[in-house]
């Protein structure tokens, strides 16, 4: 089985040392092509949080394929890369960040081995209305 969206995991890159100041900064973050699936954990009731006019926050559940080099970890952000036919949680190129700790799932009954993993993601958005 694979799951059907595209994500690219973008993990932080090796610092650099600016050569004027000495200052190290974040180099560019390593990217890592992933297959997975975003749900809403709850679809009668969604986490959705809105502190502002048009700032909303919503707690989605993020699935992914096993087998992940480094795994999952908290604080992972994650990139929606397609199809966009099925963004209708997240638009493409949007990220998510991993809240807690992802876990490990597996089949009830037969295999041991990991079907797939389930992580729980913060996705923010700034909505802005059309206007005529």
């Amino acid at each position: 089985m694979r799951l059907p969206e595209r994500w690219t995991l973008l993990r932080p890159g090796p610092r650099t040392q600016d050569p004027s100041t000495g200052n190290w900064m974040p180099g560019p973050p390593q990217e890592i092509p992933w297959w997975g699936l975003l749900q809403q954990r709850i679809i009668t009731d969604p986490q959705v949080e809105e502190f502002q006019d048009g700032h909303v926050v919503q707690r989605l559940t993020l699935l992914l394929m096993p087998g992940l080099p480094g795994g999952v970890k908290r604080r992972d952000v994650w990139r929606f890369d397609g199809p966009a036919e099925v963004s209708d949680l997240v638009a493409v190129d949007d990220t998510v960040t991993v809240q807690g700790t992802p876990r490990v799932r597996r089949p009830a009954i037969g295999s041991r081995r990991p079907a797939y993993i389930a992580a729980v993601v913060r996705h923010a958005s700034d909505l802005k209305e059309g206007t005529p």
